[in-house]
């Protein structure tokens, strides 16, 4: 009998402790005024808040860790790039989990790229913060006529490494497929030409699928264009038709490249077999569709 009274009072000191804190919770939930904000749309009663406690503080502490993000890649939570949301059907509470607005966000943004050979930060800049030096002038008036619809010209800037001529392009393909709302490539020439190289002996199917796909982009950035390896290969069945298929069809090309185009003209006059010939194709196809070389040199470094 003893024995009995002294678990009922055991219980009794375990629900006052329970009741106790289920109340700090409460109080906890109260006080935060932003969560508040969040679940009072939802017109719990006491009772529903009480019963649902530890599914509402789990809310409370993920809505706190996404207001102070620390950055999607630093991300630390149990299930990293998901937000909770409490839900409320009838009498009945519940929580899933949603992906968070800063994922969507880069997500939105990835899908703007067929391909993205350039650092990640680089996607978010844009005309606006992009360094209006002398020297980038001319080509920033060019593509502004390019965006309006009034001009066609493929681009092409040349200089010598970090001054700015891929983070130029780059901002420009940022904001033509903002302002277009559609997908845009920039590539590494060497990297793309390799991997393409050994697509069309290993696998002649994706080959042909991700040329058409170069092909059929309505912007497409070449980066470190005339630093790829060269053989006639290369400029017969990549470079030449790739971008021959892109002039017929009317879809812009820039380039940023070490080199002019009189010295890519020689360095695709190669081959025993109209070298020479098959060099000057090329050159005389971007010549006809860049009409002019913008020199980069001596503005700001990236």
């Amino acid at each position: 009998m003893e024995e009995m009274k002294s678990n009922m009072s055991m219980l009794g000191l375990e629900n006052t402790d329970m009741h106790n804190y289920i109340n700090k919770l409460v109080n906890e939930l109260r006080s935060d005024i932003e969560v508040y904000e969040q679940l009072k749309a939802l017109n719990l009663t006491v009772g529903e808040v009480k019963e649902n406690i530890a599914r509402l503080t789990d809310f409370k502490e993920d809505y706190n860790y996404c207001k102070k993000c620390p950055g999607i890649d630093k991300c630390d939570k149990r299930t990293p790039h998901l937000q909770i949301k409490i839900l409320k059907e009838g009498n009945y509470i519940s929580s899933n989990y949603e992906p968070c607005s800063k994922i969507l966000e880069k997500i939105k943004i990835d899908n703007k790229y067929l391909c993205a050979d350039f650092p990640e930060e680089w996607k978010y800049s844009s005309l606006k913060t992009l360094d209006k030096s002398a020297a980038r002038k001319p080509v920033i008036k060019e593509f502004a006529s390019i965006l309006k619809g009034s001009s066609f010209q493929w681009l092409y800037l040349i200089g010598n490494h970090n001054i700015g001529k891929s983070f130029t392009l780059v901002t420009f393909a940022n904001e033509y497929a903002n302002m277009k709302n559609t997908q845009v490539a920039v590539v590494s020439t060497p990297n793309l030409v390799k991997s393409l190289a050994e697509m069309a002996y290993s696998d002649k199917d994706e080959f042909s699928k991700q040329m058409v796909l170069l092909s059929d982009v309505n912007l497409l950035v070449m980066d470190d264009f005339g630093s790829e390896y060269k053989n006639e290969f290369i400029r017969d069945n990549i470079i030449f038709p790739l971008l021959n298929d892109r002039a017929k069809k009317n879809k812009l090309t820039f380039f940023a490249s070490d080199f002019t185009l009189d010295e890519i003209k020689k360095l695709y006059s190669i081959g025993k077999n109209s070298g020479e010939i098959m060099g000057k194709q090329l050159w005389k196809l971007l010549k006809n569709m860049c009409f002019e070389e913008y020199d980069l040199q001596g503005i700001a470094l990236y």
